[in-house]
């Protein structure tokens, strides 16, 4: 019997077009792989930048921080944007809150927010202002010998600023503290009595009056650490004369070496009302009339004059002096008097006032703010 073979044509376009399909499915595959691949890595890159911009809104609204925000009230809002390497923008909100604490939420974006093509990253982080706890044993604390004499007064009965409203008395303290009242003390002109000193008692005899960490150890801070975020740097042997508060287009010109903010409270409110510098002067200071607020830092002696004003906390690494119509400070005062070569003077019609109310609002307003130590921070989303 004879086979007759059919015909085989058309079998090699068949696995022709076979191989084609093939390899096509595998260009496919390695095509789309490539595509996923790389819309991965691509969104990693924008999550990546949408972090960092998120961080850079925390780190920057702590090393740009505005100390006129410290005092203000709870809910008032705070909204802060900037923009990051990359393209990548961040928005941040802080939020005030009771007490020393604030809210900050900081959103990073990277890429085209109206397409896909984007990430966001959002951190929470809560803040306290980082205040120094100085312990303000009397109204005058000193470490030598304290002199007061004429119509000077130092009285420790805590009172409020003149003008400063929603002030709440605090308990009063001694007048004058100082490590030996009987042999240190010289009070000419009022020591029958003892009228020119006040307080609860009048006067203190305490060995922390000798220990000069009263002066420079506060706590968590030190002396050090204040001058180190001090706003107004003066440097040493300068006599400042006529104090007062500088307004330029309406702004508080912190830049003026004699603004140290506005105690005086007119009945409209100043721009310089919530200037509370930390001021350090580098060696000895006289300053003769006008008035200041906020914490004054004298690394040499100190002396004042002219009727000068001033609300707040003055801490002395050497001696002061004030006399003739001298100063009227409102808060706490402190000189260390470290070569003890000198009596701490107040003379003239000079006066210091305890105000716990002074010494909080300086310190709460020269404050600045950092991450709260327990669940400070909070990865958002």
């Amino acid at each position: 019997m004879i086979r007759i073979r059919q015909s085989e044509r058309g079998v090699a376009l068949l696995m022709a077009l076979s191989a084609i399909v093939l390899i096509g499915v595998v260009v496919a595959g390695i095509l789309f792989a490539v595509t996923q691949d790389y819309r991965v890595s691509d969104n990693n890159l924008r999550q990546a930048r949408a972090t960092a911009a998120a961080e850079l809104g925390l780190g920057r609204i702590r090393t740009e921080w505005n100390l006129a925000d410290n005092n203000r009230v709870t809910g008032d809002t705070i909204v802060r944007s900037y923009t990051a390497p990359g393209g990548a923008t961040c928005g941040v909100i802080v939020t005030r809150l009771p007490g020393p604490y604030f809210w900050v939420v900081s959103e990073g974006r990277s890429g085209d927010a109206t397409s896909r093509n984007s990430a966001r990253r959002r951190f929470g982080m809560l803040m306290r202002l980082d205040t120094p706890d100085i312990p303000f044993i009397g109204a005058l604390t000193g470490r030598g010998n304290i002199l007061v004499g004429g119509s000077a007064t130092v009285n420790g009965k805590d009172a409020a600023p003149t003008g400063w409203p929603n002030c709440v008395k605090q308990a009063d303290i001694p007048g004058i503290a100082m490590s030996d009242t009987t042999a240190g003390l010289k009070l000419p002109g009022c020591s029958v009595g003892k009228s020119c000193v006040d307080g609860n008692p009048k006067f203190l005899q305490t060995l922390a009056a000798a220990d000069t960490a009263t002066y420079f150890v506060y706590g968590n801070s030190t002396y050090q650490d204040l001058a180190a975020t001090a706003g107004v740097v003066v440097p040493g042997g300068q006599t400042l004369n006529g104090m007062g508060p500088s307004v330029v287009a309406g702004a508080c010109a912190t830049s003026v070496l004699t603004n140290w903010g506005d105690p005086n409270r007119a009945i409209i409110p100043g721009a310089c009302e919530s200037y509370m510098p930390i001021i350090h002067a580098l060696g000895d200071l006289h300053i003769s009339g006008g008035s200041g607020q906020g914490i004054l830092l004298v690394d040499g002696d100190l002396e004042l004059t002219g009727g000068f004003t001033f609300v707040g906390v003055i801490i002395v690494r050497g001696t002061l002096r004030s006399t003739g119509t001298g100063a009227h400070v409102t808060g706490g005062v402190m000189a260390a008097n470290v070569d003890l070569d000198a009596d701490n003077t107040v003379l003239g019609n000079s006066s210091i006032q305890y105000s716990s109310c002074a010494i909080s609002a300086v310190m709460s307003g020269s404050a600045y703010p950092k991450q709260a130590k327990q669940r400070g921070w909070v990865d958002l989303y």
